[in-house]
Formats: structure tokens, sequence, C-alpha cells
């Protein structure tokens, strides 16, 4: 067997339990380790386009995540002032394309909490909560890593270790590796709460970009939960802006007066746009955020960290089958191209287009957008790109 040992995966978020999962399901080895007790609770990443459902189909999870998601079948984007509608793109255009012609709104927390057991439920794969790596050794022909755990030190040996620990990975700082790009000056405010798109705006899709050169915001619908994205402007105190009556008034003032609804939750964040130098270095591999991560227009950050996942688990089991491991190479180059040229370039432009100030340049952006949904042939090659699908244009 080419691998001696497991498949060390640093990390139980939806990328390292997806990596985890296509792994097990294809009779490798795999152990995720992942720092925290219980899996994640936060508010993070909530959109599963097309192509990562399709994945998940092929993981045997698409079914269920796709129960505890809500399905968003039309995109739109709005211009504050006037308010009006500028375009409005069906994803039905792509019905021919894919068998999920929607984007599905589930927060990452919930689907987690599918493929967590579905890892668990292969006899090859396994999941260890409360183990926080320390550090690791390449010794050449497999790695050992110490993880810190509640009962003392565990030390495991691995054919390989996956980095899918984070901006912040551990395996990424242990190895060195230079970690790049900027970091943006806004700031990001979440407010979630259980009012309904139509009584913040009338007519609105469940997923609109409502464009502001001061003031732009994002409208997600959820099960349970609708989430306002709100760009802070820079003289903001962020202890001021987080009090709940400024988080009403800041609701009013923007959409108008709403019916009565509660709050139920509140984020604040800034956002990176960057990329590691090298995806792989000897027998370690980074994916997801810990090599890669963006903003989050377009929501394309935990559908990219997914897609290295289903890239590298199939590099893997061609290894495991007796191909050379330079496919790790390979694995590397494609993803952080993937990286850097499509994702990275999409969502700078979709930020682009949020924050444009100049009236010639709003007038371009808008008159694209409404050129683009109004031609069939031109809204079925957005969306596909929209949809992380744009190799079937």
């Amino acid at each position: 067997m080419p691998f001696p040992h497991p498949i060390l995966i640093v990390g139980a978020g939806p990328v390292g339990l997806s990596l985890a999962l296509a792994l097990a399901r294809a009779g490798i080895p795999a152990e995720v380790f992942e720092a925290d007790a219980e899996l994640n609770t936060q508010i993070r990443a909530s959109t599963f386009h097309p192509k990562t459902l399709e994945m998940f189909q092929e993981w045997g999870v698409a079914d269920a995540i796709i129960r505890h998601g809500y399905k968003v079948h039309r995109l739109q984007y709005w211009e504050r002032s006037p308010r009006r509608l500028i375009a409005d793109f069906d994803y039905g255009c792509i019905a021919a394309d894919t068998p999920y012609p929607y984007r599905l709104q589930c927060p990452q927390h919930i689907a987690t909490r599918i493929l967590k057991p579905a890892v668990e439920a292969n006899a090859t794969g396994k999941v260890h909560m409360g183990h926080q790596l320390l550090d690791f050794v390449d010794c050449g022909a497999y790695v050992t890593a110490r993880f810190a755990t509640a009962n003392g030190l565990v030390e495991r040996r691995g054919s390989y270790i996956i980095g899918a620990d984070g901006t912040h990975s551990v395996v990424r700082k242990q190895l060195g590796i230079g970690f790049q790009g900027k970091t943006y000056e806004d700031r990001f405010l979440l407010i979630g709460s259980d009012l309904k798109t139509s009584d913040l705006l009338p007519g609105a899709a469940q997923v609109c970009y409502i464009f502001d050169p001061q003031e732009w915001v994002i409208i997600l619908n959820l099960p349970d939960i609708v989430r306002v994205v709100f760009r802070m402007t820079d003289n903001e105190n962020e202890e001021t802006a987080l009090r709940e009556d400024n988080l009403r008034m800041r609701i009013r003032r923007f959409f108008g007066e709403t019916p009565p609804y509660t709050i139920k939750a509140i984020q604040l964040y800034r956002v990176h746009q960057r990329v590691a130098d090298t995806f792989r270095m000897g027998r370690a591999v980074l994916v997801g955020d810990a090599a890669h991560n963006n903003n989050p227009s377009g929501g394309m950050g935990m559908n990219s960290g997914i897609h290295d996942a289903a890239n590298l688990a199939d590099k893997l089991q061609r290894m495991y089958n007796g191909e050379p491991d330079g496919l790790l190479d390979e694995y590397a180059r494609e993803r952080r191209q993937y990286a850097i040229e499509s994702v990275q370039l999409y969502t700078d432009r979709q930020y682009t287009h949020m924050v444009m100030r100049a009236g010639e340049e709003r007038e371009h952006r808008n008159k694209m957008l409404f050129d683009a949904a109004n031609d069939p042939v031109k809204a079925r090659a957005y969306m596909l790109r929209a949809s992380m699908l744009e190799d079937r244009i």
C-alpha cells in the first residue's frame, strides 16, 4: 500500500471535513484533528454554489445539506440612490448546465455537522476534537505531528499532513510560507434578524447587492435569518456602532421603516485577500483559507476551499493507486493559479463594483449588468461564472 499511514488533516471546518470525506469514501485512511472541543458555531460563510453541490452529491451529502439550506433562484443588483433595480439574474438560465441551478444559503456550521458524521460513518475516516496542533516534522518518508489534548500530548504519524486550519494556519506558519496580499480598509458589519427581504426592500430577490459609494449593503436569505452586511464608514467607532439602538437606526436609515423584528446575530470583521507563496512543501499541503483567502463578495471563499479539497483528494487517490507524488505539485500549481487568476480577480471586481464613486463608472457598471441580465447568452455566461462553473461557458 503506497500510504502506510493515514492522511493527517488539521482543521475540522468545511474544507478539512470535505477532504476527509472524499478520501474516506475512496478507502483512504484520513484523520481530522480539530483544536476546539466542539465544531464551530460562529457566523461564517453560508453560500454553496452549484459546483460545490455537485461535489457534495458525489460524496453522498448533498441532499442532507440542501434540506437544511435555502435555495436562491435569483440574484439582483440595486442602486441605493435613486433606489432602482439594475439587474435581475435568474439561475434558471443555467438549468441545462447543472443539476443544481441555484445558490444554496446554509451556514457552514450546519454543513460541518452533516459532514463530520459522514466522515465517521466510513471505516477509514476519523475526527479527533480537542486536538491542537503544536508542531510537526517531515521525516522524508512520513510526517510526525504533535497535538495538545485535555489528556496530554498525543503524537501521530501520517503519510502527509494537510493544513486546513484557516487564515492563521499553524501548518503554513511552521513551514515559513509567505502569505502575501492585502487587507481591505473597509470594515464589514453583519446584522442578522428575523426580518424578511420584502420588509427591507420591496421586490428584492433572496440575494441582493445594493450599490452605494459610502455604505453599500448585501442582503442574504438563510433558512431562519436574513443577514444584512453593511460597509461601515471610515469615522465610525466600533463600540458605538454595535449598540442595539444604533444597529436599528442603521437599518432604518438605509431601508426606512420596517415591521418589528428581533436582532439574532451581530458580527464585525475586516476582510483580507491573500495567497500563500506555495501550496505544497514536502509532505505538507495547504488547502482553503490556509492557502488563500479573499473578500466575501460573491461567496467564493469557502467554495474554492472545498474545490481545493476535491482536487487534492483526486490527486491523493491517484497516488494511492500508484502514481507519483509529483501530482501534489500539480495540485499546488492548479489551485494557486485558480485562486489568483479566477477567484481573487472575480471577488475583487465585485468589491470594486460595490464601492465605485465616479458617476460615469457607475453608469458603465449598471449598463454592463443590465445588458448581461437581459441577454440570454450573456446571462448564462455571467451566472456560470458566478456559480464557479466557468469551465462550462
